[in-house]
């Protein structure tokens, strides 16, 4: 884990020494070396980092690495700022520079001292790791490793007996392994999934089916461990094939031999052969001209936690992953596995067993590896007083088992070998996950910035053109690929692909975990907690990096340290604060405390006020006076969804900050300094018209903000509107409209702004403009380069098309908007739309989609269009549509008979439409609806 905090340290010591070099006179030489002597640390931590969960040495050494890492971060950058911040200004500034000339001059050599002693310790540390023979023990493979892999390795006789659930996979996958029908050609089938998924159960389940046996002439199963070799695998694979050559494969063969016969069995006989549990495509490269690339009869069956894995080896194949299994199918599962000897013996118990069983079978989650382990622990538990004693320490017993002495349990074993597999720099992005609490959808975007925030995003991985947004984003998608994560898709428009994850309990388990074993992340939940941990004890202790504090009202005075002290190894705060609405004494939090904080995370809190307040923001001035003064390394501050809070001048200071989200922000007061921060790239403003009254006096000034990339809520309520013109970086925009003049403006300022990807325009509720203004504002919009766009309230008549409008979108959302004509005209002459959702839009009773018209068009959402009775699709219309979703048009009399003619449609999605819709398309004992002979070509048809 260090290794990451490593390099992103030298990465930022490198842009200090070029960013910052003026100020850093006179210690430039002790930063280089200090640069020089993080390298050598790095080289060493690569290798260590991957065995620091075999021995507790390496471990302990690479915390001390981590801690003196963050330690030179740190000092150089508060010098930096501090030098910096009295050099830039004006006279008056000037005047002071000479006035403490000499205080600089001292702070130069006590800083060039502290440099000099961090590198001298940085390099004993590294000495002491060669000295003490550390990598003689790295180069051993520890008893964990081997312990890991025994417990991996799978065998192909071992079936499960108890099996619930799954039957329709083993059905869908042995019909794709022996169909001769013509409709499967698969060469590869593969079962991808998170670990403890029932992958390997499925897959045996799949080899022993008589089906299976009658169809193939031949089998072999290998398990492909962590640590694979190639000459094993071809020689594994090629004994279970011809096992009456065995001496001869592996005494006489070599790699060549070997792949010559593996690759002339095949093409000779059908074979199955199963590759379980393969983990890089690494390995497959290595055996790959072993195996036919043309169908020939013989086929191969993986099972792996990687989807590139998979894609990797059968491009082409046929690729399942199996759920999770439903409450019902977890109990009846663990009934087989508990209680299956009490049913047949008896128990005057077994009621109350049943109930226990019941209650503990939720925290599984689904995960079949967990009931089955969990089934394992009860079914040696003979009384009830046992079960009641599990039931009530449920989390221990799924993290680590029953035996005495263990620091993980099968189920944390098991899933920590996606964790240990991952790169190196997506480790601590996958621990950070923990932050937040169970069964929560995790915004992506606060995500990513949190992640960038911490420096945890590398430009190393930065490909040209990319935002570091994109590359946080590619993170989140390697997760993903893992199946590690699961995700949320956008449903409409977006820059983004990703509109939330979460974490499975267990999974978010071994993080909270993982992270407590690094001294990552620690969480501290005072809602159901009397004997309350100060944040003082915490410091003098195990020294986590980031703190979360779950509150609720009568908690929260508790954990304050009361101490006038720094607690410097803090570098991420965050409130979870969900029992009740009102957090005032709050307040008297001291913040001031963390002044090492990258990321303060504060969301939800409200104030109604109090005794000792006559208004409602006496007491919160207060709490933002303190936490904002000072914090100069705070690069993510987020106040979502609070109020009656002040931001003070003193924000103005915050020179690294990167991220302000004060989205929802109700009944506050922001100062008018936000232009100061010059490396702020994404703000998230209030609703304008749910701002205070004070603050309209005066606009925010946004003109300065030459890195901004995401700026939300914008309105010239609040804003300069001329502002938008200087934020040559920005990216993404959601703008407010309420009168024409405001609207021309933007509307210009979307048109010229050269990197602008993305656009939201919203029409206020209560804004002044007649239909011919708003028709004339879109016709202006409809001249820019936007790649995305998203329109809300909207109203008037879409202009007619022109060769120029809208040439590079590929998404396009109208919402809550009415129109005097069918927008398609207009819309499907957009040359590369892909992507269009209309969500509750008015306009006259029939729409038509032309011939020619949407060329490009992959995805159409009819959402609420309570008015549209009639849709025409002539032939040739939408010639690539693959995705079609028809939600609440109640009014909607059929299918559109063009439908037929569109070959590409591979999925429809019909919700909450009248029967006598839904039933044009069904098929109903055997009976075809009027209109299925329009659809029947459309493999997957969704009504719900």
């Amino acid at each position: 884990m260090a290794e990451p905090v490593v390099s992103f340290i030298i990465e930022r010591l490198s842009n200090l020494l070029i960013e910052e070099g003026k100020f850093l006179r006179g210690v430039s030489d002790q930063a280089e070396q200090l640069q020089s002597e993080l390298k050598l640390m790095q080289a060493l931590l690569r290798d260590a980092d991957a065995k620091q969960h075999d021995d507790a040495v390496i471990r302990e050494w690479i915390s001390q690495c981590k801690d003196l890492a963050y330690e030179a971060e740190d000092l150089i950058e508060t010098f930096a700022f501090k030098v910096g911040s009295r050099r830039r200004g004006g006279l008056v500034n000037v005047l002071k520079r000479y006035a403490c000339v000499f205080k600089e001059c001292y702070m130069r050599h006590r800083v060039g001292v502290d440099i000099q002693g961090l590198n001298t310790r940085v390099s004993k540390l590294t000495q002491r790791f060669r000295d003490y023979g550390i990598r003689t023990i790295m180069e051993k493979e520890g008893p964990s490793s081997r312990q890991l892999q025994s417990i991996r390795r799978t065998y192909s006789h071992v079936e499960e007996d108890d099996f619930v659930g799954l039957e329709s996979d083993v059905k869908m996958l042995v019909q794709n392994l022996v169909s001769e029908d013509g409709t499967s050609h698969y060469r590869v089938v593969s079962l991808c999934g998170m670990g403890g998924l029932g992958k390997t159960t499925i897959a045996r389940k799949v080899y022993n089916h008589p089906n299976v046996r009658r169809h193939f002439d031949s089998f072999a199963w290998l398990c492909i461990s962590q640590q694979w070799q190639t000459k094993e695998i071809l020689q594994g694979i090629l004994v279970k094939l011809i096992p009456e050559r065995k001496e001869e494969i592996v005494r006489s063969w070599n790699d060549d031999e070997l792949v010559r016969q593996l690759y002339h069995i095949q093409q000779n006989k059908r074979c199955l052969i199963v590759l379980d549990d393969i983990w890089s495509t690494d390995a497959w490269e290595c055996i790959k001209n072993a195996f036919p690339t043309r169908e020939k009869g013989s086929k191969i069956l993986l099972t792996t936690r990687n989807k590139n894995v998979a894609t990797h080896i059968g491009p082409n194949g046929f690729h399942h992953e199996p759920r999770l299994l439903s409450y019902d199918e977890s109990w009846e599962l663990l009934q087989k596995k508990a209680l299956r000897e009490r049913y047949n013996h008896g128990n005057e118990d077994i009621v109350k067993l049943e109930e226990l069983g019941m209650e503990m079978v939720k925290h599984c989650g689904g995960l079949p590896l967990a009931v089955v382990v969990l089934g394992g622990i009860l079914s040696t538990k003979d009384h009830f007083s046992e079960w009641e004693f599990v039931y009530q320490h449920i989390k221990f017993y799924l993290g680590r088992g029953e035996r005495i002495g263990q620091r993980e349990g099968e189920i944390q074993r098991i899933l920590a070998l996606s964790y240990y597999d991952l790169p190196y720099q997506l480790k601590p992005c996958f621990l950070y996950l923990g932050i937040y609490p169970e069964d929560h959808d995790i915004r992506t975007d606060s995500l990513y910035q949190i992640w960038m925030a911490e420096g945890m995003v590398s430009k190393e991985d930065q490909i040209e053109g990319e935002s570091m947004m994109d590359v946080a984003e590619r993170y989140l998608g390697e997760f993903v690929k893992r199946c590690m994560v699961q995700v949320k898709l956008k449903d409409e428009p977006g820059y983004r692909k990703f509109e939330s994850c979460r974490l499975h309990d267990l999974m978010r388990d071994l993080c909270l975990a993982k992270g407590r074993d690094e001294n990552f992340l620690k969480v501290n939940d005072y809602r159901h907690n009397d004997n309350l941990e100060l944040i003082e004890s915490t410091s003098s202790g195990s020294k986590s990096d980031r703190l979360v504090i779950s509150l609720s009202r009568d908690e929260i005075p508790k954990y304050v340290p009361h101490k006038k002290k720094t607690i410097r190894h803090v570098r991420s705060l965050t409130f979870c604060i969900r029992d009740h609405p009102y957090y005032h004494r709050l307040a008297r939090t001291r913040f001031s405390n963390f002044r090492m904080l990258r990321v303060l995370n504060i969301e939800g809190l409200s104030y109604l006020g109090g005794n000792n307040c006559k208004d409602n923001t006496c007491i919160l001035f207060d709490f933002f006076k303190l936490t904002i003064e000072g914090h100069i390394h705070l690069r993510y501050l987020s106040l979502r969804n609070s109020d009656a809070i002040i931001l003070q001048s003193s924000i103005g200071k915050l020179d690294h900050l990167e991220t302000l989200d004060l989205y929802r922000f109700n009944v506050g007061w922001i100062a008018n300094v936000l232009w100061k921060l010059r490396r702020l790239r994404h703000l998230y403003l209030p609703n304008p018209q749910e701002w205070a009254l004070i603050n309209r006096m005066c606009k925010l000034r946004l003109a300065g903000l030459i890195k901004l990339e995401i700026l939300e809520n914008f309105s010239a309520f609040n804003c300069e509107v001329r502002d938008l013109q200087q934020l040559t970086s920005l990216q993404v925009l959601k703008a407010i409209v309420i009168g024409e003049n405001d609207g021309e403006e933007i509307m210009k300022c979307i048109s010229s702004l050269q990197h602008l990807k993305e656009a939201t325009v919203r029409f206020a509720k209560n804004n002044s403009l007649t239909l011919e203004k708003c028709s004339n504002l879109l016709e202006k919009l409809f001249e820019s380069n936007l790649h995305h766009l998203t329109l809300d309230r909207c109203f008037g008549v879409l202009p007619d098309y022109k060769l120029h409008f809208l040439k590079n979108l590929n998404e396009l959302s109208l919402r809550d908007s009415s129109f005097r004509r069918d927008p398609m005209v207009t819309l499907e002459k957009l040359p590369n739309l892909q992507k269009l959702w209309l969500i509750d839009v008015s306009f006259r009773t029939e729409m038509a989609c032309h011939s020619l018209g949407f060329p490009r068009l992959r995805f159409l959402g009819l959402d609420v269009m309570e008015r549209l009775e009639d849709w025409r699709v002539e032939e040739g219309a939408m010639p690539h549509l693959s995705h079609l979703r028809i939600r609440e048009c109640t009014e909607l009399k059929m299918i559109p008979d063009g439908l037929k003619f569109i070959s590409t449609l591979k999925e429809i999605v019909i919700q909450e439409m009248p029967d006598t819709f839904n039933n044009r398309v069904r098929v109903i004992d055997g009976q075809e609806g009027e209109d299925f002979y329009k659809v029947s070509h459309v493999p997957s048809i969704l009504i719900s």
